[in-house]
């Protein structure tokens, strides 16, 4: 029976989260990546660190580089969501889309 339990697969949130790999691709200026995927910027502007996430938003100014990590870091496993929801918003999306060209394709015949 154990050997059963051992087959199933962890839920999304039970699996370890990867660690971000951090390049200096300039002076002031640190990239993160979560397997092989933009997760956020750092740059050191006017003596902070400002945080930026994957998709652009703003995570803070920090006054120290390990902090402003963290909150790459953290963003970047709040902010990204299961690939069900996505695969769910990409169906709900297509069928609006083919009922908004019948709808339209009716009122062209009439």
């Amino acid at each position: 029976m154990v050997a059963l339990l051992e087959n199933i697969p962890l839920s999304v949130s039970e699996r370890k989260a990867t660690t971000l790999t951090w390049s200096e691709p300039e002076t002031k200026l640190w990239v993160a990546s979560r397997d092989g995927e933009y997760a956020g910027m750092i740059e050191y502007l006017a003596g902070h660190f400002v945080a930026t996430g994957a998709t652009g938003h703003d995570l803070g100014s920090y006054s120290s580089l390990d902090s402003a990590m963290a909150s790459v870091d953290l963003g970047a496993s709040r902010r990204r969501l299961p690939e069900g929801v996505l695969s769910n918003v990409a169906i709900v999306s297509a069928v609006v889309a083919l009922s908004l060209a019948g709808m339209s394709l009716s009122m062209i015949a009439a």
